[in-house]
Order: structure tokens, then sequence, then C-alpha cells
């Protein structure tokens, strides 16, 4: 796993569609973005597109894509498609109240997540935006289902637990340890042969939504990165 450090993350510029194209291929093989859903989103909510970069290679090696909406939870479509408005953002709201995560990809050997979350918290609080949703694949449903035949996806997803008392499946899990928690399960969210074509609406409230200074705590958050969250209870 290369060092972080020659990592340089920024807003996504026009400039760098064949690159972000280029990554979301190597890493959603089965559910690849096209051309046309990458250019729309950086024309629609240019912001709302963050990329992190090898400096040493020149490439891009992670995605994030925010977009702003209205939706309660009880209100949001089943499938990643209708959310996003066929992945291009169409269906962004600029006075939505809500962030939605419409991709997070990162390439192989990288742990540029959290840092990609984080400089897309700051977007969330630079707009005083409530929290931040975002579907959830649950790529180990599959294979649990054939040890323990007759699991229903609730159980799996809402009360079966790791022995550290976590969410059982790694990709849940792994939104849990950045504060999201899951709200409800998303038939139909995607084509995943490993999650049964289930996702699941995971949500992270906004801390920071009350907070006055919203420049100077989004510097802040941008600045000292998920250590501050973490440590906030974020």
């Amino acid at each position: 796993m290369r060092a972080n450090k020659a990592i340089e993350i920024r807003t996504a510029r026009q400039s760098d569609l064949d690159g972000i194209l280029e990554l979301d291929h190597k890493v959603w093989v089965n559910f690849p973005a096209s051309r046309e859903m990458i250019a729309k989103r950086l024309a629609i909510f240019p912001e709302g597109n963050i990329i992190a970069i090898d400096k040493e290679l020149g490439e891009i090696v992670g995605y994030l894509c925010l977009m702003f909406l209205e939706y309660e939870p009880i209100e949001f479509p089943n499938t990643w498609m209708d959310i996003t408005g066929d992945g291009t953002t169409r269906t962004h709201n600029p006075e939505g109240k809500y962030m939605y995560g419409v991709a997070l990809t990162v390439a192989k050997g990288y742990s540029v997540g959290m840092e990609l979350q984080v400089h897309g918290w700051v977007i969330g609080i630079k707009y005083r935006r409530r929290g931040c949703y975002l579907g959830s694949p649950i790529p180990r449903f599959a294979e649990y289902l054939k040890k323990h035949s007759g699991t229903t996806v609730e159980d799996y997803v809402f009360r079966i637990k790791a022995s550290n008392s976590t969410p059982y499946d790694p990709e849940l899990a792994y939104y849990y340890k950045a504060g999201f928690k899951a709200v409800r399960i998303l038939p139909n969210y995607e084509p995943d042969p490993k999650s049964l074509d289930h996702g699941v609406l995971v949500y992270c409230s906004n801390i920071f939504y009350h907070w006055p200074f919203r420049a100077l705590v989004a510097w802040l958050v941008k600045k000292f990165g998920f250590r501050l969250l973490k440590a906030l209870g974020v």
C-alpha cells in the first residue's frame, strides 16, 4: 500500500474526466460509469467531485462524488440509478438539506477513502447540510446465505453482528467506523451478485450543523481531517 503522504486531494476539473473514468472502470468492473455520467456530474455540481491523485505517478487513485437532495429516508427510491438520475446527478437539488454519496471509488492498494470523506464533510459544513446519506453494498450477503440459509436481508443488516459488535458485513463496518448507521434496505439498488442486488441506505448527521463560523470549522476539518471528526464523535 502506497503512503498517503504522496497524495493530493482536490476538486476535480473537466480535464480529469478521462482519469476518473479509467479509475471507475478498473474498480467497478460490473457496473462502471459511462463518460456521459462523469461529464454531467462535473458540469452539474463541480464542487461535489473530489479526487485523490498519486503525485509520484500523476494518476487519479480516488474519487468521491456528492450531490444534494431533499429526500427523507422513507422517500428514497430503491435504485441507485433513480436516486442519482441515471448516474448523472441531474437529480441534484441545490437547496436540498442532505448530501448523498453518489460514488466513492478507490484504487487497489490505496487508503484514501477516509480522506475523501473528510473533504466531503467540508462541503457539508460549508453549505450547512444536515447530514449525508449513501447507499452501501453488502458484498458478504450471498456468501453468508450459503451457510445460513433462510437469513433475511433485514436480519443480516440490522441484527447479525461481528464479534466486536460492529456490522457483520465489511462494507457496512467500514462506513460504521466513519459514523454511518444503517437506515433501511434498498432492494434492487444496483446489479451486484455478491449483495444479491441489495443496497443499504446509511446516514451520518453533520454534528457541525448548528455551529457558528462555518468557514472556520470547514477549514479546521480540512486541515486536521478524520482525527478531528473522530475526536468530536462523528
